[in-house]
């Protein structure tokens, strides 16, 4: 009977003990799950509520502006600011000139910096780390450093003096070739990995293609596969969440640039110029619009914002699970 209280006392005593530390790690983590729900809680706020306030603005009238009791929900709602902003910004061509310097160089450059950060997570040459530094610097230099001299090198461009060459033979008038004020000045850049933020993209390329186990690359070498075919049939079919990735940030950059397209397209209308200058544009030529106020004109410069960034928004929507899948996975963030 001693021995059966003895244990009875001891078991009791451990399933207290044990009750006591389930009940303070159910805590713990009620608290730790807690802090991470308000976090990103507080950040999607701090996101979003711009996004949000432009979306309230932007349907609103011209006098609910002056309501101070409305914050988000206005009591007026119209959709005539979006009809008003389409014209203005004559967002149809906008859209196709935003698109094409965007899309054609962001395939591009995707496929160039992807060889090129293959290329230096995998083979072996002679001053690969001192290109690869280099390389990083593109990512330091600040853009606007370089672009007199890449203005002056498309507005009078003759690679290797072929146009020069051109001109003794009385082919072409100048012995130049002017690319500025074309595609040109945005296509050659991003075929040879120059473009717009290349040096970050070759390095999230190089961080995902070193974690990529070898041994499927020597399986494809041993079976007859050339670094080419071995790239394309085994390295791209599973490197899809870095090519979105890098595919995203890209496309971003060259939609929202406001200082590279002017200087070498000044003639052609995209989304970042009409909505930079869609204020004067509104108060100077608008005719109906000339003298308004600033705050009566904040519903139409609000709705074309929200027309700006909408491409952007429904592409993101589309591949944000790749794009999210990427971030651990091509170390951008450690």
């Amino acid at each position: 009977m001693q021995i059966i209280k003895a244990f009875k006392h001891q078991f009791g005593a451990n399933r207290k003990k044990a009750d006591s530390r389930m009940w303070a790690y159910m805590l713990a983590k009620f608290i730790a799950n807690l802090s991470i729900a308000l976090i990103l809680i507080g950040l999607s706020y701090i996101i979003l509520y711009p996004l949000i306030y432009s979306i309230s603005q932007a349907v609103r009238t011209q006098s609910d502006m002056y309501d101070t009791t409305i914050i988000f929900i206005p009591k007026h709602f119209t959709l005539e600011n979006f009809k008003t902003a389409w014209t203005v910004l004559d967002f149809p061509t906008a859209l196709k000139n935003t698109f094409n310097i965007s899309f054609w160089s962001t395939i591009l450059q995707v496929c160039s910096c992807a060889l090129a950060g293959y290329g230096f997570a995998r083979f072996k040459f002679r001053g690969k780390n001192l290109l690869f530094f280099l390389v990083l610097l593109t990512i330091i230099v600040p853009p606007s450093t370089i672009m007199a001299p890449l203005y002056t090198s498309f507005r009078q461009f003759d690679p290797l003096y072929v146009a020069t060459a051109m001109n003794a033979f009385g082919w072409i008038s100048e012995p130049y070739l002017e690319l500025t004020d074309s595609l040109w000045s945005f296509i050659l850049p991003a075929f040879f990995a120059s473009g717009l933020k290349s040096g970050l993209f070759v390095f999230v390329y190089r961080q995902f293609f070193q974690g990529f186990p070898k041994e499927l690359e020597e399986a494809a070498y041993i079976d007859g596969c050339g670094s080419m075919k071995t790239f394309l049939r085994i390295l791209v079919p599973n490197a899809v969440p870095a090519f979105t990735t890098v595919f995203l940030f890209c496309i971003v950059w060259y939609w929202n640039d406001y200082y590279t397209v002017p200087m070498f397209v000044p003639n052609m209308d995209t989304l970042p110029s009409m909505l930079g200058n869609m204020h004067s544009n509104m108060t100077t030529y608008g005719g109906a619009f000339r003298g308004m106020d600033t705050i009566a004109l904040y519903p139409i410069l609000r709705a074309g914002i929200v027309l700006y960034i909408s491409p952007l928004l429904i592409t993101f929507i589309i591949l944000q699970r790749k794009f999210t899948e990427s971030i651990a996975r091509s170390g951008i963030v450690g």
